[in-house]
């Protein structure tokens, strides 16, 4: 049995704040008329925040997959997609550090939303978690903007980055809203637990 069993608040927290940051970048790449030397640079520091972000990700994500925490299949759709979201990060945060184009990893972001678009369906329909529909729309969200990213390397790409932003916002928010009560509640909860040692 794991010790530490509740990771569930933390990764929603960080969830929420790694799609603020994405949509920072978002703005910078593709909304705004910025130096493109001084981007590239800027560029680099999000390639470091993304791939520390994302090892962290996949690493909490396989770690839930393997010791399976959380009841019945409640583990399958709120552990297995933090995996995704970690390996996408990765990918970014590679193709940001080594200044490489990113149509390749839009590419792969958007193979890797469409398990979240389908978990996201399936929350709602079988009206999982206490806030089925805040759930269900936070990886809608998410989903259909992986799904759709490789727009930003059309001629799209500014009206689209406007919508991605927006997108990411809102699930950034339903993320972090969801993280930051879940975290009472589950101190709450697991006030009087203690390990079997002591």
């Amino acid at each position: 049995m794991a010790l530490f069993v509740d990771v569930l608040d933390i990764e929603l927290m960080l969830l929420g704040g790694g799609l603020l940051v994405l949509a920072y970048w978002v703005l910078l790449n593709f909304t705004l008329n910025y130096d493109q030397q001084k981007l590239s640079e800027i560029n680099r520091g999000f390639g470091y925040f993304f791939l520390t972000l994302g090892i962290y990700s996949l690493a909490m994500g396989l770690w839930s997959s393997f010791v399976w925490p959380l009841p019945s299949s409640y583990n399958l759709v709120l552990s297995d997609p933090f995996s995704l979201y970690g390996i996408a990060l990765i990918a970014l945060g590679f193709a940001n550090i080594y200044k490489v184009p990113i149509t390749g990893v839009l590419a792969g972001i958007a193979i890797l939303s469409i398990p979240v678009i389908n978990y996201g369906a399936a929350i709602l329909h079988f009206g999982m978690t206490n806030s089925p529909t805040g759930a269900g729309a936070l990886y809608l969200l998410i989903g259909i903007n992986g799904l759709l990213s490789p727009i930003l390397q059309t001629k799209a790409k500014k009206y689209w980055s406007y919508i991605a932003i927006l997108l990411l916002v809102l699930a950034a928010i339903l993320a972090l809203y969801t993280g930051i009560a879940a975290t009472y509640e589950h101190i709450e909860g697991w006030r009087s637990w203690a390990p079997f040692y002591g």
